[in-house]
């Protein structure tokens, strides 16, 4: 896609390579801030932040558990191919936050983080305006959908100002909520519900709206 919405995107991503905000604060040492999705996407994935191996490739999702939600995507009907093209990746910031002190995961962004980074992200969904937007893992379902508990919203979708939200539970080994087999029902029920909205969007059969609950 080009254009003027093509060149804007160019725009706006430029000025996310090079944003400093977080080092600048003294949150983080180093700031390689990922935006790599194009702007024909009618899908948008928001998680919680770039991994490890996500910081060292500048590539969204490309670690343990992103590898796991492309997986999801394809087992809905996806193509690798639509990944950046289709489906446009982001998180609630733009970096990775570190190692916990003295353990193996993630550090969770703060508060501070995630409001200093937002205005990117709105910015970002903005400009593509997705059909849907699928929410990956507890930090971005509780920023854009609810606290409510994840049993309750995974295998749903939900329609707020006329988009479609799907929230997915984080696909990290270190989680150990998919661990219980009725969670694992309850998302394939969300890949199925990733399926009939992939068909909708392309034209290829109806949806039968969202099955959590309205604006």
């Amino acid at each position: 896609m080009r254009g003027q919405q093509g060149e804007a995107l160019d725009v706006l991503q430029a000025e996310i390579r090079q944003c400093q905000r977080c080092v600048t604060a003294g949150y983080i040492a180093e700031a390689r801030p990922l935006t790599d999705g194009k702007g024909n996407a009618v899908f948008f994935v928001v998680g919680q932040a770039p991994s490890r191996t996500d910081h060292e490739t500048g590539e969204f999702y490309n670690g343990p558990a992103g590898k796991r939600l492309r997986q999801w995507f394809l087992q809905a009907g996806f193509s690798p191919d639509d990944w950046g093209t289709v489906i446009y990746p982001a998180a609630i910031t733009k970096c990775f936050p570190g190692r916990l002190p003295g353990s193996s995961k993630d550090r969770v962004p703060s508060k501070a983080e995630q409001k200093l980074c937002r205005e990117w992200l709105d910015r970002e969904m903005t400009l593509i305006n997705p059909a849907v937007v699928v929410l990956f893992g507890g930090l971005a379902i509780t920023t854009f959908l609810s606290k409510d508990p994840l049993v309750e919203l995974i295998g749903k979708t939900f329609e707020r100002q006329g988009r479609i939200y799907l929230p997915l539970p984080h696909s990290s080994g270190a989680s150990t909520w998919l661990n219980e087999p009725e969670n694992r029902e309850r998302l394939a029920e969300a890949i199925e519900c990733l399926r009939e909205l992939r068909k909708f969007v392309q034209g290829e059969g109806g949806f039968g709206g969202a099955k959590g609950g309205g604006a």
